[in-house]
């Protein structure tokens, strides 16, 4: 169940990054910071929400499973949510200067 659920919040914060990389972000510094704040805000909002989950209804998570996602969470979704953004936003002012007319 922690795998699942540490699978969509990675999900949900990817997209969210691919979203501000095309859309929301001025520079490519920008779409970095923003992309990697995403990706630790949902990283945290996982384990917020697992954890108050899991004191609600007893025995539906693993603690020591719980920790360990969450740990690989903090780690590899702010880069790659980072990552995204800027990839995306580097691609779209590829896209925007093939239509200059010059």
């Amino acid at each position: 169940m922690e795998s699942i659920t540490a699978i969509v919040a990675a999900g949900v914060a990817f997209a969210l990054s691919y979203f501000i990389g095309r859309a929301m972000a001025s520079t490519t510094l920008a779409a970095a910071v923003m992309g990697g704040i995403s990706g630790l805000a949902f990283a945290v909002l996982f384990f917020i929400s697992t954890v108050v989950i899991g004191a609600v209804v007893p025995g539906m998570f693993d603690g020591w499973m719980l920790g360990i996602h969450f740990i690989v969470l903090l780690i590899v979704v702010p880069l790659g949510s980072a990552g995204i953004a800027v990839l995306e936003h580097r691609h779209l002012e590829k896209v925007e200067a093939r239509r200059l007319p010059f």
